[in-house]
């Protein structure tokens, strides 16, 4: 009998443990200083269970100067189960040489999730990511096509992840319409191959409001700069344990953002402009107990934890003009450590081979190689300029 007592308080206990109230600060969007306000949006659990009938008494709201009256806030938008919404989504997956293997898993969680897309407003894209990002296809409705561009993944190359992921915000803020987008990233590790930083990528995904969500599949990956993206962005950061993990995260993430990320949305008038480094306490009261959650959003700039970065003989500067009119010379700036071959080529979007603008051997120094875009389409391109086994790549838009 004493035997069964215990018993029964240690469950009472671990089901007391598992239902504590959680409190995420997800995002907030400053609005133009014509009306001084900003909306936060946030989540809120008991346990693993996300609370959707919140009420406002369960809620306290601090800035950095104190305690927000209730008057001077709502909650204009709720968490529901039942929301069904439109949404268009990049599926950006990691096909470098490390994924091997597990290939089969990656596209079979490809295919679960188009599987799983139920409304014909709902659209996708497929983009790779090895040494370059390859867009196999742009926003579709079309789930033959998905699927097709899924399975014709093979894997190859380096990983330009950061890359892959900008590609994925071009394809949504020059293509979509829809108001809830995103990118969804796989990756079996950190970015090794892009032209693009950790910061640059922020000031995109902050300028056109596109959240990032990243599953991280393998052991030999630092988790920071990725979370910050995530974070920063107003995405989640996930981590699969098993390639067995993939199929029902994919699934699972569809009905997540149709409902819109369970989230709920606070509007608050405010006399910050800037809504800059905008210091946000709040308490949430619930499951018998409450929880406070802090966070500064809008820091500027980001500086992301990485490993030290190897000695480079190539360093690639800024193209100029950029964009550019195809009336216009471009020239492509760069300054070599130790004479060497060197090669820069233009790329599409789709990873197609544009044009060899420079494949010369060079002494050290700076140089500029110049190129002629009249014969592109306008759009965006990538370039990459490599030398020896050192590559590095940057985007080039042409306009009229």
């Amino acid at each position: 009998m004493k035997r069964l007592s215990i018993i029964l308080i240690l469950l009472f206990a671990a089901a007391g443990a598992s239902a504590q109230p959680r409190l995420d600060l997800r995002l907030l969007k400053s609005n133009t200083p014509a009306y001084y306000y900003y909306q936060l949006y946030f989540a809120t659990f008991c346990g693993d269970s996300v609370i959707y009938d919140l009420r406002k008494e369960q809620l306290i709201l601090e800035e950095e100067f104190g305690r927000i009256d209730t008057f001077d806030f709502q909650i204009d938008r709720l968490a529901s189960p039942s929301r069904n919404t439109c949404y268009e989504i990049v599926l950006a997956f990691d096909n470098s040489s490390s994924v091997g293997a597990d290939l089969p898993s990656v596209i079979n969680a490809g295919r679960a999730f188009v599987d799983t897309m139920s409304k014909s407003c709902d659209n996708a894209s497929i983009i790779s990511f090895d040494d370059l990002p390859t867009v196999r296809t742009f926003l579709t409705g079309d789930r033959d096509a998905l699927r097709g561009a899924i399975d014709a993944m093979s894997v190859s190359g380096r990983r330009a992840l950061y890359d892959g992921i900008s590609a994925g915000v071009t394809t949504l803020y020059t293509g979509g319409t829809a108001r809830v987008q995103a990118v969804l990233a796989f990756t079996t590790g950190n970015d090794n191959s892009s032209g693009t930083n950790l910061n640059q990528l922020l000031e995109d995904v902050r300028q056109y409001g596109i959240r990032v969500f990243i599953i991280a599949l393998g052991s030999s990956l630092d988790e920071t700069p990725l979370r910050t993206l995530c974070t920063e962005s107003g995405g989640i950061f996930y981590r699969a344990n098993s390639p067995d993990d993939l199929v029902p995260m994919y699934e699972n993430f569809v009905g997540f953002i149709q409902r819109e990320y369970d989230e709920h949305r606070i509007i608050r008038r405010t006399k910050d402009v800037t809504m800059l480094n905008l210091h946000i306490r709040m308490r949430l009261e619930a499951c018998s107990d409450s929880v406070w959650a802090t966070r500064i959003f809008n820091q500027l700039p980001v500086t992301a934890v990485s490993p030290p970065s190897a000695a480079v003989n190539i360093r690639l500067g800024q193209s100029y003009p950029n964009p550019v009119s195809r009336s216009t010379e471009v020239r492509f700036q760069f300054t070599l450590a130790d004479a060497g071959s060197v090669r820069l080529d233009l790329f599409d979007l789709l990873g197609r081979h544009v044009a060899t603008v420079l494949d010369e051997d060079l002494a050290p120094g700076a140089h500029a190689a110049k190129y002629s875009p009249a014969s592109l389409k306008p759009g965006f391109y990538i370039y990459r300029l490599g030398s020896g086994t050192e590559f590095h790549s940057g985007k080039l838009t042409v306009i009229e």
